[in-house]
């Protein structure tokens, strides 16, 4: 049998490495060069955990949450597209917990200037389509008559609906921009009948979408306003950084100062609410820059919106925890109270002189008569329905800012369950246990 030459299997050897070489490098460049493609059109940031909001804290503080179950999409974050991303696009990459309760991660936020166009999705329910920062025109809304008002039909747009609500700490000769004293979530499902509320705590740390440090959720609407942030400024990146907190698809925002809430509140009268235990507070903020003493006793009583206001801000119980208790109590209060004097309807006759009194010391992407449509269809909602929830001391890590504040670094597969247990469907168990006394109230 006739050998093979020695230097014929060693030149195919060098033949075939040859090819093998040049292979890889021709799928290396072909994949790269769709890499650059779709990193042109896709952002795919990592979703915010513990670690990395919380990039000083010590290794040993940074706890890898355990798998919960239909919160799988928390390991791999959905993209959203940048540019010219239509809305249909933006829905399908940041979608409302539905009524049937299942959560959809929110889509990462890409830089500002990649998305100005993009930060403006048609909300559910809007007759016509409108930029998310640009605040209503309330002029138009304001000259409508008491009649026109009063043919108004509640809100028909069965998906769900969610407004960040904020009331800002302005004092009297202030310009701004001010910090968020209070932020509440409220969301609406019309077709399932139920409804959320959720206290964001005002020292919750959060990444800014598109701004380079982090920092307290309070501060948004200053950064926001300092930047002239794309889609509206302070609001679009407040409702931005919730979405990128909660999960959720943030609709619209309503922006209050103190002197909005006392009018409102005697507008529809004394409201009446319950504390459990008496309030002495020494340290209250009179509004300039100085404290006075209040107090309240025990057990139910009526209080003029002077006093609710001093109620619902006191921080008597030394954490934000307790204080949004209170806010949340005072909501469901204010709510009864309209109820009580013959709902939303009863209102209406007033309802053009109230929104041109306080237009001025309001910034909203609603417009009256979408507010209006809103309370009505809210209105309905049997109490057992609107469910009420904190971000506690579960579902943070107390730590401290570069600055030395103290700050509460999100958790955020729990705050995930939170919502989704709150956005659950009518008569459906809730699935997350109760705080205990001890975290509740520290």
């Amino acid at each position: 049998m006739r050998r093979i030459p020695q230097w014929f299997v060693f030149a195919w050897v060098v033949v075939l490495a040859i090819s093998s070489v040049g292979g890889a490098a021709l799928a290396y460049n072909f994949v790269r060069e769709r890499a650059s493609e779709l990193d042109e059109v896709l952002d795919l940031p990592e979703l915010p955990q513990v670690g990395g909001l919380n990039p000083f804290a010590a290794e040993s503080a940074t706890e890898t949450a355990a798998p919960q179950p239909g919160l799988d999409a928390e390991r791999t974050p959905v993209a959203e597209v940048a540019g010219a991303a239509s809305d249909a696009n933006l829905d399908a990459t940041l979608e409302v917990v539905d009524s049937a309760g299942a959560a959809n991660d929110p889509a990462a936020t890409p830089e500002p200037a990649e998305v100005a166009a993009a930060l403006a999705p048609e909300a559910p329910g809007a007759d016509a389509a409108s930029e998310a920062g640009g605040e209503t025109a309330a002029v138009e809304s304001a000259s409508l008559d008491a009649a026109a008002l009063a043919q108004l039909q509640p809100w028909d747009d069965p998906r769900r609906v969610t407004v960040l609500l904020m009331g800002i700490d302005q004092r009297e000769g202030e310009a701004g921009p001010f910090p968020t004293d209070t932020m509440i979530l409220l969301s609406f499902d019309p077709a399932g009948k139920t409804a959320a509320v959720l206290t964001i705590p005002r020292d919750l740390w959060v990444e800014f979408p598109g701004l380079p440090e982090p920092g307290k959720i309070n501060t948004a609407m200053i950064r926001g306003d300092q930047v002239n942030y794309p889609g509206g400024g302070g609001p679009a990146l407040a409702m931005k950084t919730a979405e990128r907190v909660l999960g959720v698809r943030v609709h619209y925002y309503v922006v209050i100062n103190f002197e909005v809430f006392t009018e409102f509140v005697d507008a529809v009268g004394a409201v009446e609410v319950c504390p459990p235990e008496a309030i002495d507070d020494s340290q209250y903020p009179d509004g300039s820059y100085g404290t006075i003493s209040i107090h309240f006793d025990a057990g139910c009583q009526d209080l003029d919106a002077e006093r609710l206001l001093q109620y619902a801000r006191t921080r008597h119980g030394n954490s934000d925890i307790d204080r949004s208790r209170r806010q949340q109590e005072v909501i469901m209060a204010v709510r009864d109270r309209v109820l009580s004097a013959g709902g939303v309807i009863a209102l209406i006759p007033r309802a053009p002189a109230l929104w041109e009194s306080v237009q001025d010391n309001v910034r909203t992407n609603l417009s009256l008569q979408e507010i209006i449509r809103l309370a009505l269809a809210a209105e309905g909602i049997a109490p057992d329905n609107i469910r009420q929830g904190q971000i506690t001391f579960e579902d943070v890590l107390l730590q401290q800012s570069p600055q030395g504040e103290d700050i509460l670094v999100p958790i955020a597969t729990d705050i995930r369950l939170l919502v989704q247990d709150l956005f659950r469907p009518a008569g459906a168990p809730s699935q997350r246990p109760a705080p205990s006394s001890e975290t509740a109230g520290s």
